[in-house]
């Protein structure tokens, strides 16, 4: 009996609360559909692309990001230690300690010197654009212990646990005692946060969500009236996001463990996260574990993530599925280690739960601050595969020849002195990815012009290179760019491992390594593994492994019992 059997990876992840009932896994990578359905021309309905890298923005000696806010030309970041500032260069100015662990909420008015304000929910609200250390805030006296801020219509919005919600002066901080509202739909509710969003005001308690509208209400009198009560609450007041400028798409974690997604313009949030997810963030809520929720814009696309001590998921709003996210720790992947989310200088900038610095997402970078980025795939059941078909072969339609011929990660120019021996020393932007002994193109230097041409390079530290057999003789003046042309392990003839589950995706077999091609090797149009032996009484499943630093995407694949079928 012959079987050619179309290999069912999912569209959305679906792990199961048993691997066994599980209809595949999708980590850090998304399934895209290609062409229009209606008239197919793609050669195939839909790829698995790889999710987008995180590069590095700026270093810092902080820990524990906790959020930040984009002023004019500073980008305010707040960790467990200190506030900071940081450039579009990645320069950073350290203003000082801000009390608290947990992430915060951060706003800024429209006066010409912008007022910049942060609440910790432990600990209140701080100014962070004083100029120095930021200070606490308490509107003289007259504003309560605050747990969140936003800012909308010239107004900061500070909501108290208690079930009020204050509003400041007019772009100015400063505070009137009679100047609040009190939530009062539900009596059995906590105040959890403020988010202005699509032009409304909306207050989300334990319980459901306030909805309130601009009625240019003159002061004491709060400015806004109630519209309107949406009764879905919020679980924690972490897990939320999208009210950020260029995403406008808010997501929440509910009181009933599922995400919510509510669209500008409309009143109606629609539940979108599937039952695994629903599991796994009640779990944690029971554990008494803090959820966070972030956003981020590459590729034209708008994701939404959350996480947890534990883990991370991922949705993407254009397709409307759901992936998972993870990063390499200590030899084991683990949550993904980016954490919230800002846009800034035409990035989506966010923290790092493993060092301190502020990376941005990267659709152009395959690894994780030069850390393995892991694409994997596992399939759910081939279930049309009776026990006893003898496996004869399994083809993989990937896009093949994504090896590199050369490296091309680049690094600003912003400085030049006297290194080790008198040799050219640069300052650039960042290191991450460059490596001692690795050739550097420098170009488009002026000043110091002896550092343009090609250099075997010393990494000096996360800022500095120094270019060997090298002189410094002339001051620099501005400009430049640094390029490693040496192409990182596994970049040039990368691989893939594929292997092949009998027990329901409980375990798996020896991984078969096979060539995705160097750059240009496209004679070959598939991956193929023979004599995989007999299938079992719960089918075959498939699991795929990319971590070398190239392109990946996985167009489809078959198994089959006859040696010579193959893809049609």
């Amino acid at each position: 009996m012959r079987r050619l059997s179309q290999i069912p990876f999912p569209l959305s992840s679906f792990p199961g609360l048993n691997p066994q009932e599980g209809a595949g896994r999708l980590i850090n990578c998304y399934a895209e559909p290609l062409g229009e359905p209606s008239k197919p021309s793609a050669p195939a309905q839909q790829v698995w692309r790889g999710s987008p890298g995180l590069s590095q923005h700026a270093i810092t000696a902080e820990h524990n990001y906790r959020g930040g806010l984009l002023v004019k030309n500073l980008s305010y970041e707040v960790f467990e230690s200190n506030v900071v500032t940081v450039d579009v260069a990645g320069t950073v100015n350290v203003l000082g300690p801000m009390a608290g662990t947990k992430k915060v909420s951060i706003a800024r008015d429209q006066a010409a010197s912008s007022d910049v304000v942060a609440v910790d929910v432990d600990n209140g609200a701080y100014r962070l654009s004083g100029g120095g250390a930021p200070v606490t805030y308490n509107g003289g006296g007259n504003l309560p212990q605050p747990n969140s801020v936003t800012f909308q219509d010239t107004y900061f919005f500070f909501t108290i646990a208690d079930g009020r919600c204050f509003a400041s002066g007019q772009n100015a901080l400063t505070q009137n005692a009679l100047t609040f509202i009190t939530v009062q739909s539900k009596a059995d509710v906590i105040l959890l946060r403020a988010v202005a969003f699509s032009g409304l005001l909306l207050l989300f308690t334990t319980g459901g969500c306030e909805v309130w509208q601009d009625a240019a209400n003159v002061a004491p009198n709060f400015p806004y009236n109630r519209l309107t009560i949406i009764e879905t609450g919020l679980i924690q007041s972490g897990p939320i996001a999208g009210w950020e400028t260029g995403f406008s798409e808010l997501l929440w974690v509910a009181q009933d463990h599922g995400v919510y997604w509510l669209s500008a313009g409309s009143l109606a949030p629609i539940k979108v996260s599937p039952p695994d997810l629903d599991r796994l963030v009640e779990a944690q809520v029971h554990l008494g574990n803090q959820l966070e929720a972030g956003v981020y814009v590459e590729g034209g696309k708008k994701f939404w993530h959350l996480s947890s001590p534990l883990w991370s998921w991922e949705f993407n709003l254009s397709t409307r599925k759901w992936n998972e996210r993870q990063s390499l720790k200590m030899g084991q992947y683990g949550r993904w280690r980016a954490t919230c989310g800002h846009p800034a200088f035409n990035k989506w900038l966010c923290g790092d739960q493993q060092s301190g610095n502020m990376l941005f997402h990267d659709l152009t970078n395959y690894t994780e601050n030069d850390a393995p980025l892991l694409f994997r795939i596992e399939s759910g059941a081939t279930r049309d595969f009776p026990q006893q078909i003898v496996i004869r072969r399994s083809d993989f339609d990937f896009v093949l020849g994504v090896g590199q011929v050369a490296g091309n990660y680049q690094m600003i120019v912003l400085g030049a002195a006297a290194g080790t021996g008198g040799v050219v020393r640069l300052t650039v932007n960042q290191t991450a990815q460059a490596n001692t002994g690795d050739q550097v193109q420098v170009a488009n230097v002026t000043g110091t012009t002896e550092a343009n041409g090609v250099w075997p390079m010393t990494v000096i530290d996360a800022n500095h290179i120094e270019l060997v057999g090298s002189k410094f003789v002339n001051a620099y003046v501005s400009g430049g760019t640094a390029v490693d042309l040496s192409l990182p392990p596994g970049a040039s003839n990368p691989l893939c491992a594929i292997s092949c589950s009998k027990d329901g995706g409980l375990t798996y077999d020896t991984p078969s390594i096979r060539s995705l091609a160097p750059q240009g090797k496209t004679d070959r149009s598939r991956v193929s593994i023979k004599n995989r032996g007999q299938s079992g009484p719960q089918g075959a499943r498939w699991r795929i492994d990319i971590t070398d630093p190239v392109y990946r995407a996985l167009l489809g694949a078959t198994m089959s019992s006859d040696p010579r079928e193959v893809i049609p």
